[in-house]
């Protein structure tokens, strides 16, 4: 790193946006500056020379969420991550990327934003790549101070986030008045969505999550807050604007989790869309209790995804309590259990397989990895033992209900 590179930065600058035109009048340039999830803090001005990526970065406040999808499969993302030097990046037509150079802005290793050089007319050399590097060393202290006020802010946003679920705010006018002090406009509708780890989440855990869901624009989250294994947030569905921006948002999450930081288990419930912010304790509840009834599902069975999803599963709780009331087992379930354990087979396992398929035969057999006629010759023998036509839809139901509430109460 040359001295003379050291020597442009020792000067103050009143803003961001005044350290972004530096940069840029040195480089002859434009030049963006970013948070750790890639929100835009700064640009700088009156530059001809701009590509598509970077005008919908300016336009959205922050890098199209396909622009950062491509920027981690292309390795430049993780690239910057590891090294302390600045990154050479070729043009990538497809997202509108034309060539750039880039630093991460860090303090002791840790993310604290970056900062991207667009290429014009003139090419980026290796003398400009050292005013990068030392501009990143200057950033790191002015984003830092930007980070503690976000962190105080964002203190105190989770701090009245917990009163929403408990319930200890609930007048609208009241609601609506903080949530002016905080967002340019509050969400149509939202949901909250819970999700839970195997193990309490760890604050370095808590930042990757938080990036995915920061740089997702499927969602808007409002709040977030963490408690030992679960993370809670407050969302509005953007793009699709209804449920399935949430269900996409979600399948988006878990595969994202899982390839760029390697974490594979992560449970996921959301309550119903509100449009009164006072329903945020519903919410949380609901997506609680998707949690709740996915845990207890057998293996085999897709999670649910949303509260209104789980259908008869909502009343289970009402249910197992009346039945052990009643302490009364199922005699015709229960002989199928006893035949089992006499004669060493799998009727009952095969029943519940069948059920669940809704009596397809085919898939039920697929599920259990046997010919569908051996399928079909075990329900005709569970039919003779339980003395019960399972062709009848009410019939199957109602074992079906028996099976589903024997499994919710273990």
């Amino acid at each position: 790193m040359s001295q003379e590179a050291s020597r442009l930065f020792e000067r103050s600058f009143s803003s961001l946006e005044e350290f972004a035109d530096f940069i840029s009048e040195k480089l002859q340039a434009p030049v963006t500056i970013e948070d750790s999830n890639h929100r835009l803090l700064a640009y700088s001005t009156h530059e001809e020379h701009t590509d598509s990526a970077r005008v919908s970065t300016i336009i959205g406040r922050r890098v199209p969420e396909q622009v950062i999808n491509k920027l981690w499969r292309e390795g430049i993302i993780p690239s910057l991550h590891k090294q302390n030097t600045s990154v050479k990046i070729p043009e990538i037509a497809e997202i509108g990327l034309g060539s750039r150079m880039a630093v991460a802005i860090k303090k002791k290793q840790e993310i604290l934003g970056y900062i991207w050089v667009l290429e014009g007319e003139r090419a980026l050399r290796e003398d400009d790549a050292a005013v990068l590097e030392v501009a990143s060393e200057k950033a790191a202290t002015q984003l830092q101070q930007v980070q503690t006020r976000n962190k105080e802010e964002e203190r105190g946003r989770q701090e009245y986030f917990w009163r929403l679920l408990t319930g200890d705010v609930q007048k609208e006018e009241d609601i609506e008045r903080q949530m002016r002090e905080w967002f340019p406009v509050s969400p149509r509708t939202a949901a909250v969505i819970v999700l839970e780890a195997e193990e309490p989440i760890s604050e370095s855990m808590y930042k990757k999550i938080t990036y995915l869901v920061t740089t997702s624009q499927k969602v808007k989250c409002y709040f977030q807050t963490r408690v030992q294994q679960l993370i809670v947030m407050l969302a509005e569905p953007v793009y699709p604007p209804d449920r399935e921006g949430i269900r996409w948002f979600l399948e988006d999450f878990i595969v994202l989790l899982k390839e760029r930081f390697q974490i594979e288990q992560m449970e996921a419930g959301t309550g119903r869309l509100y449009s009164s912010l006072a329903n945020i304790k519903n919410s949380y509840e609901e997506a609680m209790e998707v949690i709740h009834v996915n845990k207890k599902l057998p293996a085999e069975r897709k999670p649910f995804v949303f509260y209104h999803e789980l259908g008869f599963y909502r009343y289970t709780e009402a249910l197992i309590e009346q039945k052990n009331k009643q302490n009364m087992l199922h005699p015709e379930l229960e002989a199928l259990k006893q035949y089992d354990f006499r004669h060493n087979t799998e009727l009952f396992q095969s029943l519940a397989v069948f059920l669940r398929h809704d009596g397809n035969m085919k898939k039920a057999s697929e599920s259990l990895h046997i010919h569908v006629n051996t399928m079909a010759y075990r329900i005709k023998r569970v039919e003779e033992i339980i003395k019960k036509d399972l062709k009848d839809a009410y019939e199957k139901l109602s074992l079906l209900l028996e099976i589903s509430l024997d499994e919710m109460n273990k």
